[in-house]
């Protein structure tokens, strides 16, 4: 169906796509000047949620963020750390999405599955790696 050359190649891309998006998300974060926090623990302490959470846990985990979105975006270019970051990557989504379900904003939680989506097709691709490149291209050239 499709070659092993093309399925790392895709894989690659999916990865990359991955730490791009998590990197400029950090990025911005670092540059908003503390508004991304401020923003989002206004958000959490809104009383007419129906679960509440305490002020110090969101405002920690508002302002780790853009460090793990960061460290996580440069982590997923490395092949050779994708079986952790993957995993790592579905526990960062997965509290994002959380956080969203918690604000009740369902739309958001809704257009969380992408991007567990990207990380499954990176997750079930063969990793991309120069030394897996050298060895379909072997394989393919001793045919």
């Amino acid at each position: 169906m499709f070659s092993e050359k093309r399925l790392v190649t895709i894989e690659l891309v999916a990865r990359t796509l991955m730490a791009l998006i998590l990197i400029t998300a950090g990025t911005s974060k670092f540059f908003s000047a503390g508004g991304f926090a401020d923003y989002y623990s206004g958000q959490f302490s809104n009383e007419d949620l129906r679960i509440t959470l305490p002020g110090t846990l969101t405002g920690l985990y508002l302002n780790i963020i853009p460090f793990v979105e960061v460290g996580l975006g440069l982590a997923l270019l490395s092949a050779t750390l994708k079986p952790w970051t993957i995993y790592a990557w579905y526990m960062f989504m997965g509290s994002l999405l959380v956080g969203h379900y918690i604000l009740q904003e369902w739309s958001e939680v809704n257009q969380m599955l992408d991007y567990f989506f990207l990380g499954f097709v990176c997750h079930l691709l063969p990793t991309f790696s120069i030394s897996r490149l050298k060895q379909i291209s072997e394989n393919q050239s001793s045919r």
